[in-house]
């Protein structure tokens, strides 16, 4: 009889540990969806356009913010943008292809005088959220290097 109860008193604290515990799992794919996908890729776009550094590094995946800090990223971008030959990047968003809701890729159009130019980046969820992977030679310093030993013609 003593089994009996202790039986039952383990399988109602394993259901009820259970049920809380996949109460809290939950707020963690709240935001995993495809409007919240398209709202937060909208919102870098246009900061991309606004030559926004500050909004533009917190949307980056934390395995890039954790590379660079907002400062650094921010003198980095701005001395990026003084390059004389490279105009200011203007995208259009054009499509947002997601996999499993937790990775996919966003593509753009961009605003340039060369016809179907495109510009794509990595979107990620984590930490409840969707961030992104780009603009990694800022964070690493390469865009200083962008052209070197390159032959620019001009027609």
């Amino acid at each position: 009889m003593k089994k009996r109860y202790l039986l039952i008193l383990i399988l109602t604290f394993s259901i009820f540990t259970s049920c809380s515990t996949t109460e809290n799992t939950n707020s963690y794919w709240d935001n995993c969806t495809f409007e919240r996908a398209f709202t937060r890729s909208q919102t870098l776009v246009n900061a991309i356009n606004e030559q926004n550094p500050i909004i533009i590094y917190k949307l980056l995946s934390e395995d890039l913010r954790n590379q660079i800090t907002e400062q650094v990223f921010i003198k980095n971008y701005n001395e990026e943008l003084t390059y004389p030959y490279i105009s200011p990047l203007y995208c259009y968003l054009q499509t947002i292809d997601l996999h499993y809701d937790v990775k996919g890729t966003v593509s753009c159009k961009v605003a340039s005088r060369l016809i179907g130019e495109n510009f794509k980046f990595t979107i990620v969820y984590e930490k409840g959220d969707y961030y992104f992977i780009l603009f990694e030679d800022i964070v690493d310093g390469s865009y200083k290097n962008k052209f070197d030993n390159k032959v620019v013609k001009w027609i």
